[in-house]
């Protein structure tokens, strides 16, 4: 509940927000929307994004659009006095694949991206909002997990054309952030992808992903997309307390 009213005070409609006071169901047939923020702890202006990331993943939905919101850290902001521990340079080479695709000449942060087909400034609640609610909804993934402390065996089905990827975050991990742009601030990191692997280039196939025990996994998700980024199908793959 303090969820859904900090959303609603955000202006966010919810899935609990019908007319009649009944819950609004989501349709079991479709996969989760899925929402990419691109965002660095050194980064002043990122913050407020991560935070409504971080809302919006509390919440779990939108409306009737179930959410699977991530944060990927890209390490363009680590020369900047502050290297990001959970950055990579994968992260940094997936938005520049969205720019690419999408049309964009520059990549920035923070960026989100919404359904693989719509990129924004990702504090902007209100565009956030709209892209979320005028995005294609995708199909419910066909893949199944088998979870572990130290590793986690994804099997999947590649819709025609598409290719499967799932991403593994972790969620509420504290870092003192103690030079840059956010120095003497502590930041908290929800949805950080920190396994970001392909399942499947056709058909149906698994792979097993190694995880740190020390990690706190929250969770996973796995979807397809096809060469133009545009999300297509996903599932989310959860993982139970008696599973860490």
């Amino acid at each position: 509940m303090r969820a859904a009213l900090a959303l609603c005070l955000l202006g966010l409609p919810l899935a609990c927000a019908q007319a009649d006071g009944q819950p609004r169901m989501t349709n079991a047939a479709q996969g989760p929307l899925v929402l990419e923020l691109f965002t660095s702890q050194g980064c002043s202006s990122c913050p407020p994004a991560e935070q409504l990331l971080s809302k919006l993943a509390s919440a779990g939905a939108v409306g009737d659009r179930t959410l699977a919101p991530l944060a990927f850290h890209v390490d363009y902001w680590n020369d900047g006095g502050w290297a990001d521990p959970y950055s990579l340079p994968a992260w940094t080479e997936r938005q520049h694949q969205y720019s690419r695709a999408l049309g964009d000449d520059r990549v920035y942060t923070p960026e989100l991206v919404v359904g693989g087909a719509a990129g924004m400034v990702g504090s902007n609640s209100a565009a956030v909002t709209d892209a979320i609610q005028h995005a294609a909804r995708p199909a419910l993934l066909a893949a199944s997990a088998a979870w572990a402390k130290d590793s986690l065996t994804v099997t999947a089905t590649a819709p025609a054309g598409a290719e499967v990827w799932v991403a593994v975050w972790e969620d509420g991990s504290p870092t003192k952030v103690t030079r840059g742009e956010n120095a003497g601030e502590t930041m908290r990191g929800d949805r950080v992808v920190r396994r970001f692997e392909r399942v499947s280039a056709g058909g149906q196939a698994s792979t097993t992903i190694k995880l740190d025990p020390k990690w706190r996994v929250g969770g996973a998700v796995a979807f397809a997309h096809r060469a133009d980024r545009q999300i297509i199908a996903s599932a989310l793959l959860p993982v139970t307390a008696a599973q860490r």
